[in-house]
């Protein structure tokens, strides 16, 4: 990639921003219309959701914009390290997804 070029999202980190998107979020919504639905519970469901999709998300996307920034200030930047922060961005949404399942794990026993 040249210098004017940047980095694509890719398709593992476009289908994971869609997964944790529709997928958990539409999981959490359904577990709190199964419960009780107080004000309280909301607001659990709601914390979960943000620190298993929301705050995932907002991270990946700026390691995703220093990357570019990195590419583009940086020409010369070797693959490995492009490709490793490129990873980064997916590994951040994937660990957010796996707090969400192992939540609903020790919540379904």
């Amino acid at each position: 990639m040249g210098s004017t070029s940047g980095v694509r999202y890719g398709v593992v980190f476009t289908i994971s921003l869609l997964l944790s998107w529709t997928l958990v979020t539409g999981l959490l919504m359904l577990s709190y219309r199964a419960g009780s639905q107080s004000l309280r519970d909301a607001a659990q469901w709601a914390g979960l959701w943000f620190f298993t999709v929301g705050a995932p998300t907002v991270q990946a996307l700026r390691i995703h914009r220093c990357l570019n920034e990195v590419v583009r200030e940086c020409p010369v930047l070797s693959p490995q390290v492009r490709r490793d922060l490129a990873h980064a961005r997916f590994v951040i949404l994937m660990c957010g997804s796996m707090c969400a399942l192992l939540v609903f794990g020790l919540w379904a026993k």
